[in-house]
């Protein structure tokens, strides 16, 4: 499931203009979940035993908030995985890559501080002699790294074959231990709070309104009794799901505001009269 932060942004930038920040912040985030999307269907092609968690957030007792990719559980051991999705000519640096003018901070550094947090969850769960380690996976296929030093927490595309046969070599199940840590670890992850700071302001009088197609997700549709008729990519498809669609864009956008009939109607431009929003909210 898309990131929340993500979810709110595309649903904005449908109804808004974004300035170049939050477009240039939008599409980095779309690149990530592309990347983590590309990477569990690397994880699928798996052959050895393994288990893989995904997306965990923790907010331990006695470190820092830990929020996790991927989590592959092989062997006797665990493995972090921090899934980056860059694209183009970057420059290694200790504390950043550099492309040009631009910057982005060296993903050893906050994966370091992953890891050492999550060891310490572990210890806080009775769990402290599993040996952990930490990968920073890089799956753009466009992506290179130039003075790259030699590391092996560090995956480039072109070693990520290599990387998948050595997984591939562990041909013994997981420990008893790792196996009963995966069923204890979905228990301790919370809900991570939706990271606010590029969101835009915005008002629901300020937004654009209308329904969102599904197939294009374009808000160019038009109602014929129970189906609609999309005018941007002729897609037709059931009044019910956009709707439905429309609220749950509403909710996500304004948690905190009930929605009425008359307020749906409006957020849908107006296409569904405010007596048929109420009796639709009513179910």
């Amino acid at each position: 499931m898309k990131p929340i932060t993500l979810r709110m942004m595309e649903a904005l930038a449908d109804r808004m203009v974004l300035d170049k920040e939050c477009v240039i912040y939008l599409q980095n985030m779309r690149n990530g979940y592309e990347g983590e999307c590309e990477f569990g269907v690397l994880m699928e092609s798996l052959k050895s035993p393994h288990l893989l968690l995904h997306d965990l957030y923790f907010e331990p007792k006695f470190s820092g908030s830990i929020q996790i990719d991927f989590l592959l559980l092989i062997g006797n051991s665990i493995i972090v995985y921090e899934v980056k999705n860059y694209s183009g000519v970057w420059i290694y640096g200790e504390e950043v890559y550099r492309q040009g003018n631009m910057e982005r901070s060296n993903p050893l550094i906050q994966l370091a501080r992953t890891k050492n947090n999550f060891k310490s969850l572990l210890r806080e769960m009775g769990y402290s002699h599993i040996t952990v380690e930490a990968v920073v996976l890089h799956i753009g296929k466009s992506f290179t790294l130039l003075q790259a030093p030699d590391n092996r927490n560090v995956v480039l595309p072109t070693q990520i074959s290599d990387h998948l046969a050595k997984l591939n070599s562990y041909q013994y199940p997981i420990s008893e231990q790792l196996a009963n840590l995966a069923q204890v670890l979905p228990k301790r992850t919370m809900d991570p709070p939706p990271f606010t700071k590029m969101i835009p302001e915005y008002s629901f009088e300020a937004l654009r309104k209308g329904l969102r197609c599904e197939q294009c997700g374009e808000l160019a549709v038009r109602f014929s009794q129970r189906i609609y008729h999309c005018q941007s990519c002729n897609y037709k498809g059931r009044n019910r799901t956009a709707i439905k669609s429309a609220i749950d864009e509403f909710k996500l956008l304004f948690p905190d505001q009930v929605l009425s009939g008359f307020t749906l109607s409006k957020w849908c431009d107006g296409t569904i009269s405010p007596s048929h929003c109420r009796k639709i909210l009513r179910k």
